[in-house]
């Protein structure tokens, strides 16, 4: 019998976001750009300690993605039995899994977040408007957590979870803006909350924590940058006023 540690929760949680249960197999799959560094070095340890089971992350460029197929019987019985994820699709109607929701395990409630935010959330960073400085109006300064997914159900738990875990949230709907698209709903953290959102739950995925710290370090992050462009501004390679064009670096 398989527990539910620390590692099998925050799977279920990047599962949630990025995977698919099919009678035969069970795939998840993040961004070829983005996510390979998360599946390298996150996933497949987890999957080992977890299941004592060796992934094999690999890219699909047809499809610009990233991940695994995982063709073994009893790990989909167990995905599908034990942490009540539906065979087929799952886009609209996902949960939370019900050992971990009804644990009221704090440190489960901690890493399934966890997963979920580095697959379908994240750190981003904005301008300020209005009367702030001209440094805030010209760098990405404003922090901003954001979990998004089209299942409301799924959203709501995830609120909850963050209120058990004394971090405030609200949900928004974001109203679909094409035929064929869903309204979608969205928790967003701003400001001084994304600190306990760190401190408490934070991210394992190299694309949101490269972010975080240039944050850190510069007080801004550049936005649109990718995972190695973030990689050299951490090593000093790029500067990241270089983003700006001519605007000219404090200081």
């Amino acid at each position: 019998m398989i527990e539910i540690s620390n590692e099998l929760s925050e799977i279920a949680g990047a599962f949630a976001a990025d995977g698919c249960l099919q009678p035969q197999y069970l795939c998840m799959w993040g961004n070829i750009y983005q996510d390979k560094d998360y599946y390298d070095f996150i996933i497949k340890p987890f999957f080992k300690k977890a299941f004592n089971i060796d992934i094999r992350p690999h890219e699909k460029r047809s499809n610009s993605v990233y991940g695994f197929y995982l063709c073994k019987k009893e790990i989909v019985k167990f995905f599908n039995k034990k942490l009540n994820f539906p065979i087929g699709k799952k886009t609209y109607t996902v949960s939370v899994p019900p050992k971990i929701f009804k644990s009221k395990n704090l440190n489960l409630y901690s890493t399934f977040i966890r997963g979920f935010a580095d697959c379908d959330g994240g750190i981003n960073f904005h301008r300020r408007y209005g009367t702030y400085s001209l440094f805030k109006r010209t760098y990405h300064v404003y922090p901003r957590v954001e979990i998004r997914s089209v299942s409301y159900r799924i959203i709501k738990q995830i609120s909850f979870m963050l209120k058990r875990l004394k971090i405030n949230n609200k949900i928004e709907l974001i109203v679909r803006q094409k035929e064929n698209e869903a309204d979608a709903y969205r928790i967003s953290l701003r400001g001084s909350k994304i600190i306990d959102f760190i401190n408490k739950i934070g991210f394992n995925n190299p694309a949101q924590i490269t972010k975080y710290l240039i944050w850190k370090k510069f007080g801004f992050c550049p936005s649109y940058t990718t995972l190695g462009e973030r990689k050299k501004i951490l090593k000093g390679e790029i500067s990241p006023y270089s983003y700006y064009g001519p605007v000219a670096q404090p200081g």
